[in-house]
């Protein structure tokens, strides 16, 4: 049964949040046991709405759920970790299972309300030119939505065909969550509004990610356990997508956080600040990853982005954050920078690297990013002769790496010269 959110009471096109019929028609419609609530053409503001088991939430094409201006007009729901007193959602919903959002619509988080457009993060005597690639002041994080589309312990969801877009923090954020088939979808956001992350999967299990678009001014896919660090993330397969970010086109594992089994074909990373993170932290661990069939073309950015235009940064912090069982092949990496592995006493092992084809060039931002070996948000390490010498591989710690048919390069068309030879620092 279908539920037309305007016999309800919603309205298109008026400045007034249409929160109260929205969630009247979900509301119903999950008294009925289940059915389709509908979001016909249109501008519909609203506040934060809950969604109910066995419900499709429908946006037909020219249907855009708005968020509000302010932070007041958001639910604040008791869910905490360390950077975030509350969630702070648009939608959400909680122990619920058999959740849809569909469609061909939009929903439009109203990100840039929260943001100071006349204030940059970059440092003063950076040049004029530089700052188009630094983000936005915002509002401190108890002032901003956060985690705008959040499932808590909720099983057997599926996203597709709609566009998420101008997120002002986390887009897509699923807490142990199983059983997630995400397709077929945009996330949209402004790349100067930072912490715009587009899916966070903490501690889920059984997930599919096929055929998205990204644009996000922070990691367009992170599984981590970073909400529950006792939570495993496993069983991830990530396919068919193509990523932009100024953080990490896809990040794997985060301090203490624990993930295994991730599986990523036939992706391409554009313009982005770092490629793939995979990162460990003391008590965590990441195993089990295989990258295959991949473009990566990255580029630095300047401001306080995490990453310098890595195709791939390993960073394990300590003997007890293991990182085991990674491969990366078949790759075409466009780069200004090289891949960087950071380990401690043999923590990264078993690190394979097969049939990569690297070019990799000096950029215009070198000069004033390029002194350090950026291992963000760890601390950061002084480069080899950073302004002269880039090389393909730099790994310290007594990393564990099999590499085999690596051709790497200089870009031929910079008029700065550099040395792009091999280099293994141990």
């Amino acid at each position: 049964m279908i539920y037309d959110i305007t016999s309800f009471g919603a309205v298109a096109g008026l400045e007034a949040l249409q929160t109260v019929a929205i969630q009247s028609a979900i509301d119903a419609c999950a008294a009925a046991g289940g059915g389709t609530v509908l979001v016909p053409p249109g501008i519909y503001r609203t506040g934060t709405i809950r969604l109910r088991s066995n419900i499709t939430l429908k946006l037909d094409n020219g249907a855009v759920l708005r968020g509000p201006d302010s932070i007041d007009d958001y639910l604040k729901y008791p869910f905490a970790w360390e950077l975030y007193a509350y969630t702070v959602p648009l939608i959400y919903a909680v122990d619920e299972h058999n959740i849809r959002i569909c469609g061909e619509g939009t929903i439009d988080f109203n990100g840039i309300a929260f943001a100071n457009m006349h204030k940059l993060c970059i440092d003063e005597n950076m040049p004029e030119a530089l700052h188009i690639d630094a983000h936005y002041e915002m509002p401190p994080r108890d002032r901003r939505p956060n985690r705008l589309v959040f499932f808590l312990s909720c099983e057997d969801v599926e996203i597709s065909g709609v566009m998420f877009a101008d997120s002002p923090t986390w887009t897509l954020v699923f807490h142990r969550c199983t059983f997630l088939r995400l397709h077929d979808f945009r996330v949209k956001n402004n790349l100067r509004i930072p912490n715009s992350d587009g899916i966070h999967c903490c501690g889920c299990k059984d997930v599919i990610v096929s055929g998205c678009f990204f644009n996000c001014g922070d990691d367009c896919i992170a599984i981590t356990s970073i909400s529950d660090e006792s939570a495993v993330s496993e069983r991830i397969v990530i396919s068919d997508c193509i990523f932009q970010s100024v953080s990490a086109a896809l990040r794997i594992g985060f301090q203490a956080g624990k993930v295994r089994d991730v599986w990523v074909r036939n992706c391409i990373i554009r313009e982005s600040n770092r490629g793939i993170a995979i990162f460990a932290g003391e008590g965590g661990f990441v195993e089990n990853v295989s990258i295959d069939g991949i473009l990566i073309d990255t580029r630095i950015y300047a401001g306080y982005w995490w990453g310098k235009g890595e195709p791939l940064v390993v960073c394990s912090s300590g003997a007890g954050a293991p990182i085991r069982n990674v491969s990366l092949q078949n790759a075409v990496i466009r780069s200004e920078n090289g891949i960087i592995v950071s380990a401690v006493n043999g923590s990264v092992s078993k690190l394979r690297l097969k049939n990569l084809d690297m070019q990799i060039a000096y950029g215009s931002r070198r000069p004033w990013y390029g002194g350090k070996i950026d291992l963000a948000p760890n601390p950061c390490k002084e480069a080899p002769d950073g302004l002269l010498s880039i090389p393909w591989l730099w790994a310290e710690g007594g990393a564990e790496i099999d590499f085999t048919h690596v051709s790497a390069r200089r870009k031929t068309v910079e008029s700065v010269a550099f040395d792009t030879k091999e280099l293994i620092q141990k």
